[in-house]
């Protein structure tokens, strides 16, 4: 699957959980947007067979981590979507911002997300 593809996947499962939701193509700052009347969320999705994913392994990387922690930093709902390919049956986890640079998520049970 596409980047794209899991981020239409997150579109999908956020929906069902009555967020009105905006794919950004082109990932200019935040893949998803995802809003509610009382809540919202900047998300960035991001998929590893690993059960680690290192952020800030490319320039562009780091670049979208920065932008997206700032976001953090000013109050923002901002998250990091991962999903883990392999891993029991291909969960989504979540991370919250913001966090130090450049932080290293590991596969953890306990912060899945519905699919």
């Amino acid at each position: 699957m596409s980047g794209a593809s899991y981020e239409r996947e997150i579109r999908t499962i956020l929906r069902d959980e009555g967020w009105i939701v905006f794919r950004s193509a082109g990932s200019f700052d935040v893949d998803v947007i995802a809003l509610r009347p009382d809540d919202h969320m900047l998300i960035e999705v991001k998929s590893t067979k690993a059960k680690v994913f290192r952020v800030g392994s490319s320039k562009r990387d780091r670049e979208q981590f920065d932008v997206l922690n700032g976001y953090a930093q000013q109050g923002f709902n901002a998250f990091y979507y991962i999903r883990w390919k392999g891993v029991r049956e291909n969960k989504w986890t979540r991370y919250k911002l913001p966090v130090k640079p450049y932080p290293i998520f590991r596969y953890h049970k306990n912060k899945e997300i519905s699919k």
